[in-house]
């Protein structure tokens, strides 16, 4: 049985300020829209640490120190592919951010309409479980 299969990973960060609000992202491209956390693609030269911190940087100017909450897996199965996503948490003092993104109050992400499986992922980034697991 051959066990190999192409992964794709990825990387979401849950940006946290002082008063609790959550950074939220405004996503417009069509395959995750909506409100979401800022994150991306692990490049093949490094490790999804390096990414989280290279990819907010580049999408809210934030400088991080993102702390692992889990892992998160779609299981691809009629292509035989993976996505494999790094959730991450960090803490930042607030300040302003460009137009697509904004500040949320944290006990308001569980009612808000946020993009693709966000909401089934909270629970990593609040702390509750460590693992997401979906076959699609």
């Amino acid at each position: 049985m051959n066990r190999l299969l192409a992964i794709e990973f990825t990387m979401l960060v849950m940006i946290e300020n002082e008063q609790g609000e959550i950074l939220i992202q405004d996503r417009k491209k069509k395959d995750w829209p909506g409100w979401t956390f800022p994150g991306g693609h692990v490049e093949k030269n490094e490790g999804s640490y390096a990414a989280a911190i290279r990819e907010i940087q580049e999408e809210t100017g934030l400088a991080i120190r993102p702390r692992l909450q889990g892992t998160a897996e779609w299981n691809h199965l009629a292509d035989k592919t993976r996505e494999l996503a790094f959730l991450y948490h960090a803490n930042v003092v607030k300040q302003a951010v460009s137009e697509n993104l904004f500040w949320v109050a944290k006990k308001d992400l569980k009612s808000a309409a946020l993009a693709g499986t966000l909401h089934e992922l909270l629970p990593i980034f609040f702390g509750e479980e460590q693992q997401y697991y979906r076959e699609v």
